[in-house]
């Protein structure tokens, strides 16, 4: 059998797998030991989570495979690397400063419009 059937077959069971480890959560363990509210949060959080992922992540992922194997030198990959393991965290700190410095704002400009509906 040739290397990339085996890689193909081995990342196919491995992706049902965690799919059946989803289900399970989902279904039987989630419902069982949470409650109604709490459930109804961990399905926010992982949704949430899903949605900003690629905004946070900012393109760095395809980045990363399109351009490592232009960098000729050992030096060229090193930067690049360290490159896109920061570029990230320019989106990520000035978002997470704004969220905590204004925290109250935003959540009395949503408490007003969830009041007026």
């Amino acid at each position: 059998m040739g290397i990339v059937i085996n890689q193909s077959i081995k990342n196919t069971l491995i992706t049902y797998f965690g799919f059946g480890i989803g289900a399970v959560n989902a279904l039987f363990l989630y419902t069982n030991f949470l409650g109604k509210t709490h459930y109804g949060m961990v399905a926010f959080l992982l949704s949430a989570s899903n949605i900003m992922m690629p905004l946070m992540a900012f393109g760095v992922q395809n980045t990363l495979i399109r351009y490592y194997s232009k960098c000729k030198s050992e030096l060229e990959r090193e930067n690049f690397l360290s490159f896109m393991l920061y570029m990230p965290l320019l989106l990520i700190i000035p978002i997470t400063a704004i969220t905590y410095l204004g925290y109250d704002q935003i959540a009395f400009f949503l408490l007003k419009k969830k009041s007026v509906c």
